[in-house]
């Protein structure tokens, strides 16, 4: 892990959709399928899939749901119906991504539409009050006019001051003095309180203005924010609509999908039984060059020195000979014919051969296989293990037969020994 091959065998997994070419049948080889992932140019597929995408979108609605041609050898292409799925998939986590912030929004709304209807209740309640405190205020103030009215009556009543006076001067005089000076006292006091009850009216009226003014701001913002929360929830009842309409497309694609496989799994199935009875006949035929002495370490460390003597070759798709190239499969091929033991050029059947073994039980000449789907359909690559935690590989073009150390993610899905 961690090196740059690791990297791009990660992206050919997410990118590489299974590629048959069907191989003609003969007497030593089945009809078989080969897939095969290119990881160098996985930035390029993902580059080409981007500009695409949207007249693929086109094309793949105008196509049968159901397609899926047959290979003369049985197998149907899931390529089409895998992309779909794939494409479904990529856009349904989408929708989910989008569903998912139009729920924080709506709830953002909502609070905000809340903390508003509070704002206008509160407006509200006080516009209320300040109409409380301004019928009080004019209460008060017609209640001291009133008694200002009230006082101003009973002195015109009594003649005036003159009629008082006059009163006061068929008795004592000093009468005289002190009723003007408490009539003077009295009109002094009452002037004072209308001035002060008329003040707080006016005090009152202008508080209530201010709330009233406050009540329709109020009022505005809980209308803007009760649009925006029903803009907000239409939104997240837009996004669960294509959630669903999503999920139930790919559904319906994966089914197909599943159909596909199945169909392909038995009849891969009955090849690889075939296969194996063909490939013990030949063993059985081969008996004298399968049998090797100790000394040199075992058929499959003859395999294993066949396979290190080709590092440096290059990658050829569908090669097997050291004088073009190899691919994963024809490496694994080649190396293992040193020992009379056939096998076919594919990843994928070379798995259905031998018997499987353990990562934690591996030995020198054990096959290692790589798939894309975790399922024996998407087997991609091939690898030999030689010992020391290595392995001997035919990566892709422009990679020569090389050593690298043995990896088990990346889709890695099993091993097989073979002798």
């Amino acid at each position: 892990m961690g090196t740059s091959a690791d990297i791009t065998l990660d992206w050919c997994h997410v990118l590489a959709w299974e590629v048959f070419a069907v191989q003609p049948a003969s007497p030593l080889r089945p009809a078989s399928r080969r897939v095969r992932c290119r990881w160098p140019e996985a930035a390029r597929l993902l580059r080409s899939a981007l500009l695409v995408a949207p007249a693929a979108l086109v094309v793949l609605a105008l196509l049968p749901a159901t397609s899926a041609h047959a290979a003369p050898n049985g197998i149907r292409s899931t390529s089409g119906v895998a992309a779909r799925v794939g494409q479904l998939s990529a856009q349904l986590a989408q929708a989910d991504a989008d569903l998912r912030q139009a729920s924080v929004d709506a709830s953002v709304a909502i609070e905000k539409y809340e903390r508003a209807a509070v704002r206008q209740r509160k407006a509200a309640d006080a516009l209320a009050a300040a109409r409380r405190k301004t019928r009080s205020a004019g209460a008060a103030v017609d209640k001291q006019q009133d008694r200002v009215g009230l006082m101003v009556r009973r002195n015109y009543e009594l003649g005036g001051v003159l009629g008082t006076t006059a009163s006061v001067l068929r008795g004592d005089p000093s009468d005289l003095i002190t009723n003007l000076g408490y009539l003077r006292y009295v009109g002094n006091q009452q002037a004072a309180t209308l001035n002060r009850y008329r003040q707080s009216k006016g005090l009152a009226v202008l508080a209530e203005g201010t709330a009233r003014s406050a009540l329709k701001a109020a009022n505005a913002a809980r209308r803007k924010a009760a649009r925006a929360k029903a803009a907000a929830q239409q939104a997240v009842d837009r996004r669960h609509k294509r959630v669903s309409t999503l999920t139930a497309q790919r559904d319906k694609v994966q089914g197909q999908l599943d159909a596909i496989e199945a169909h392909n799994k038995s009849v891969r199935a009955a090849a690889a039984a075939r296969e194996r009875r063909q490939a013990a006949a030949r063993r059985r035929a081969a008996n004298t060059a399968t049998e090797v002495s100790a000394s040199t370490g075992g058929g499959a460390m003859v395999a294993v020195r066949a396979a290190l003597a080709q590092q440096g070759k290059p990658y050829v798709w569908d090669a097997a000979d050291p004088s073009v190239g190899f691919d994963c499969s024809g490496l694994a091929l080649y190396a293992y014919q040193q020992i009379g033991i056939e096998l076919p050029h594919s990843a994928e059947y070379q798995y259905l051969q031998g018997r499987h073994v353990s990562s934690n039980a591996l030995r020198p000449g054990d096959l290692l296989f790589y798939s894309y789907n975790g399922r024996v359909s998407g087997i991609h690559h091939v690898t030999m293990y030689i010992g020391n935690g290595q392995i001997v590989q035919a990566a892709d073009f422009g990679i020569p037969v090389q050593v690298v150390p043995a990896y088990f993610s990346f889709g890695y899905i099993g091993a097989t020994r073979l002798a």
